[in-house]
């Protein structure tokens, strides 16, 4: 059973379902959260809220759902059956139209945020320099040369804004431009203690923003982030979800 599953407060994210061949599509994810269940096929959940304003979805349509439960990650599909409003709180009536199938895929729940960073690019000359110094039996003078080398470009970051934030990687926008496969560390200043993280970080997509001349938008995977680092951004990630819907309700 459903109850078995999921939990009241669970948050979860839409996706809405490609008419033709019922397959989730790669358009928007709208984040929610369960507020009730009302039998074992149908639920109330929260209205998608952006930007502080709702988003009503649209009755009759399809979405793909996953459930971030304390059991993993769960995913269904369901129909909008009606949208209304309870003691002010706009929600929306769903029914499930699929079985719910725990997803074994490793995924993090995501938050739009803005999250201002330093990153610093992994250059090949960097990658050469860094085997030569630990390689080199040359004269001590060019290692010296080396090492001063080395340290210039250790030096050199760009300064970046975090859009998208989870436990596995990020969107974030510059204005520079950069190639998919290219090594990174994303420098995160976290705000619940002041801490920052070094994140060793790879680009697996980037492009030009039509919305915005002279900057792009890149997607990247955390890569060898330790545990520690890991369940810091979780954890910050989780603090600023509740700090946004305390704003968006007016206690803050």
């Amino acid at each position: 059973m459903i109850r078995d599953i999921v939990a009241i407060g669970d948050k979860l994210e839409l996706r809405r379902l490609n008419s033709e061949d019922k397959t989730s599509g790669r358009g928007k994810v709208y984040v929610s959260q369960l507020l009730d269940l009302v039998d074992n096929d149908k639920a109330i959940i929260a209205m998608p809220i952006e930007k502080s304003h709702i988003v009503p979805l649209s009755v009759g349509e399809k979405y793909t759902i996953s459930f971030y439960t304390g059991k993993g990650l769960y995913q269904c599909n369901g129909i909008i059956l009606n949208r209304y409003k309870i003691k002010q709180i706009y929600v929306l009536e769903i029914q499930f139209i699929s079985e719910v199938e725990k997803n074994q895929r490793r995924q993090y729940f995501r938050l739009s945020c803005i999250v201002a960073i330093l990153y610093h690019v992994i250059t090949e000359e960097e990658i050469i320099l860094e085997k030569k110094m630990i390689s080199s039996t040359g004269f001590e003078v060019e290692k010296d040369k080396d090492y001063e080398n080395l340290e210039a470009l250790k030096k050199i970051w760009y300064e970046g804004t975090i859009t998208d934030l989870s436990g596995g990687g990020a969107k974030f926008v510059s204005n520079r431009e950069h190639e998919p496969g290219e090594d990174i560390v994303l420098s995160i200043t976290l705000n619940i203690n002041g801490e920052t993280k070094k994140i060793p970080s790879k680009i697996i997509a980037s492009a030009k923003m039509l919305n915005r001349v002279g900057f792009y938008e890149h997607r990247v995977q955390f890569t060898n982030i330790n545990r520690e680092d890991r369940e810091a951004v979780i954890k910050f990630i989780f603090a600023e979800e509740r700090r946004q819907r305390k704003r968006e309700k007016g206690l803050d």
